[in-house]
């Protein structure tokens, strides 16, 4: 059995999904096994996954389900059921691996979990922003962060820094993690919550990867962008301005889905998780009671959406003074 499990999700990504295993192929580190799912792809993705599977055998192995997942966290659950190794690492189809990712990974892992005996452990890195050719675009991502950007407030409360293709996790975190739930958005959020409240979460300062940018990406660096948030901003505003019954409603839909995720979060994980995250995760979830008082008591002990600008704040507490749980 291989030290490390890679999980590569599929769909539609011929054009970038051999340059990804070759170098994933070309790393320092060779005692792990890189496990693919396509999700039913209607372009040559299956074809070449399989080349590559009969040139690899050992190595490579293709995941065949009659599950059909249409959307990447879905996919990367599916593989989470057919990891064995002592740590597994999650891998888009579009990136490119530096060489010594995993090996730099790795020893970050065990130093942590030397200092952390028998805890769960999440590693991540940082990554390097490309266009599509890879060229880089001088940006970086997760690189220098102060450790309460990933504790268990910050990840709940304000913004997710933990990209899923830079995170290697060990054992103890992955067969804790369940089966999959609508309710649960993205893969490597969710993971990142369960290690900040019941394990450890290590950030590695270096970009170990390329992170390609086209305009077929399902989550992209442009997503994280002040160009791309002030947009998004201005768009906000004019959407309101035009319709504010629709933008309540919009905020609504938001409040019940993550009620419901955190809720599922707190069913599945309460007995894991430290006394403190616990709480904190009560609180948050009182910011969508029934009791108006209770809102907002529970808004004064969290920092829930502290990044909306003063427009948005206001439709935000407007949105939620009036929102009622369905």
């Amino acid at each position: 059995m291989a030290e490390i499990d890679i999980l590569l999700a599929a769909y539609n990504g011929e054009k970038y999904i051999a340059e990804q295993i070759d170098s994933i192929l070309g790393q320092t580190f060779k005692d792990f096994r890189l496990i693919i799912r396509d999700d039913d792809s209607t372009d040559r993705t299956p074809e070449i996954i399989e080349e590559y599977a009969k040139k690899y055998p050992g190595i490579i192995e293709v995941v065949h389900d009659d599950a059909v997942c249409r959307y990447h966290a879905k996919n990367f659950f599916q593989l989470l059921k057919h990891a064995e190794a002592d740590y597994v690492m999650f891998c888009d189809q579009d990136d490119y691996w530096l060489k010594w990712k995993i090996d730099v990974t790795l020893d970050y892992m065990k130093k942590t979990e030397k200092e952390n005996p028998g805890k769960g452990v999440l590693v991540f890195t940082g990554l390097h922003v490309a266009d599509n050719e890879l060229n880089s675009m001088d940006k970086f991502m997760a690189c220098e962060l102060e450790k309460y950007r990933y504790s268990f407030s910050e990840l709940l409360d304000v913004v997710n820094c933990v990209t899923g293709c830079t995170v290697m996790i060990n054992r103890r975190i992955y067969t804790r993690l369940g089966e999959y739930s609508d309710s649960i958005k993205n893969h490597d959020y969710w993971v990142a919550l369960y290690a900040s409240a019941c394990g450890v979460v290590c950030h590695v300062p270096m970009a170990l990867m390329l992170y390609r940018q086209h305009k077929n990406n399902a989550i992209g660096y442009i997503e994280h962008s002040r160009a791309y948030k002030l947009r998004l901003r201005i768009k906000r505003i004019k959407n309101f301005l035009k319709d504010p019954a629709e933008t309540f409603r919009e905020f609504y839909d938001n409040f019940n889905n993550m009620r419901r995720a955190y809720t599922l979060f707190r069913d599945r994980y309460a007995c894991d998780m430290y006394p403190e995250a616990l709480q904190h995760l009560n609180n948050f979830l009182d910011t969508f009671s029934s009791s108006l008082i209770t809102r907002f008591k529970a808004l004064r002990k969290t920092k829930y959406r502290l990044q909306y600008r003063i427009v948005s704040k206001g439709v935000f507490y407007l949105s939620l003074i009036t929102y009622k749980p369905d």
